[in-house]
C-alpha cells in the first residue's frame, strides 16, 4: 500500500495539495474505489482511492453535506 504524503494539483484554483491518506480508516473497507473530502479553501475534492490506496479520480464539490440514514426497525 502506498503510505505517506499524496499531492494533487486542485483542478478549481490550480494550487498544489498535499494530503494524507487516512490509511487507519480505510483499513477496513470492503470496496473500492473509496471516496475521501478533503477540504480546501472554500471547496471541496472528492478524491477516490483504489485498494492500493492509489489515486483513482476526483471530482470537485462547492459544499459538503453529510446525509443521515434511518435505522431499520
Amino acid at each position: 500500500m502506498a503510505q505517506g504524503m499524496k499531492w494533487l494539483q486542485c483542478p478549481v484554483c490550480k494550487q498544489t495539495i498535499r494530503w494524507k491518506i487516512p490509511e487507519a480508516e480505510l483499513k477496513d473497507v470492503k470496496r473500492f474505489p473509496a471516496a475521501i473530502i478533503v477540504k480546501h479553501d472554500d471547496h471541496y475534492l472528492v478524491v477516490y482511492v483504489d485498494s492500493h490506496l492509489q489515486l483513482a479520480d476526483t471530482e470537485i464539490a462547492s459544499a459538503f453535506v453529510e446525509g443521515l440514514t434511518q435505522k431499520k426497525e
